[in-house]
């Protein structure tokens, strides 16, 4: 898909450029100057403030995923057989890459974050056992998140 997207967006910028070239060729040199400008300006905020609200925004994002996990090892649901008690809950990595993109074919400034999600299991003999058992990862997997800059703010 990805691929596919990418050949869509050389087609609209290789059919774009004659057309914007010919525009500005038609103007005066500082009317070509402002033109080139415009993009930038239409694009919002500035790269420094992008970047730093990126920053801020992924602090909060992982914030938001501790909660979660904090609240998934309440809620666990147990599991009894006669081998013992077990429960599994899911929790999040607290290493994580927050990365700021090109800016989209409209401007759009895009960034991913990418941290892993990790399946936890909790055993013992019996339900009080388990409970205070050191949970063992029993699966990872490596999550990436996609978000936009719109009108000064990340959104997913």
């Amino acid at each position: 898909m990805r691929t596919r997207l990418l050949r869509i967006g050389a087609r609209v910028l290789l059919t774009a450029l004659p057309l914007a070239a010919g525009m500005l060729a038609g103007m005066s040199a500082a009317h070509a100057a402002e033109a080139r400008a415009k993009p930038a300006a239409a694009a919002g905020a500035s790269d420094e403030k992008v970047a730093n609200d990126l920053k801020a925004f992924c602090v909060k994002w992982m914030g938001f995923l501790a909660t979660r996990e904090r609240d998934n090892t309440r809620d666990i649901k147990w599991q009894t057989k006669p081998t013992g008690t077990s429960g599994q809950y899911v929790g999040y990595s607290k290493e994580y890459d927050c990365v700021m993109k090109e800016r989209s074919s409209n401007g759009t400034p895009v960034a991913t974050i990418v941290y892993k999600e990790f399946v936890y299991e909790k055993a013992g003999a019996s339900r009080p056992e388990a409970e205070q058992a050191t949970a063992k990862i029993i699966d990872a997997t490596e999550v990436t998140e996609i978000f936009r800059y719109a009108k000064d703010a990340w959104v997913y």
